[in-house]
């Protein structure tokens, strides 16, 4: 399973979110901020990266990961190695009675 360092994980969304159309930073904005209004004009790029990339809690990123890159993979941040791990599928564990 690849390992992404957290800073790097970081600085990915970030770029990713900098390049994004308006509808995607809407959605962005929405992950970042739910329940709040829009701003006029709608949610600005450059404002949204720099929150993630100064404000946004490491275990957080995994939940905004999946937003930018909507690629079905299983994501998850591993607290012990401080970095995302991707996988194709989510691990399962037999059901035990």
């Amino acid at each position: 399973m690849p390992t992404i360092p957290i800073a790097q994980a970081i600085e990915r969304v970030a770029v990713a979110v900098e390049k994004a159309t308006s509808d995607d930073l809407r959605e962005v904005y929405g992950e970042l901020y739910p329940g709040k209004p829009l701003p006029p004009g709608g949610p600005v790029a450059a404002e949204l990266a720099r929150y993630i990339r100064a404000e946004m809690y490491r275990e957080e990123i995994v939940d905004l990961w999946n937003v930018v890159f909507p690629s079905g993979q299983y994501v998850s941040y591993d607290e012990d190695v401080d970095a995302v791990r991707i996988s194709d599928h989510e691990s399962r564990y037999a059901d035990r009675d």
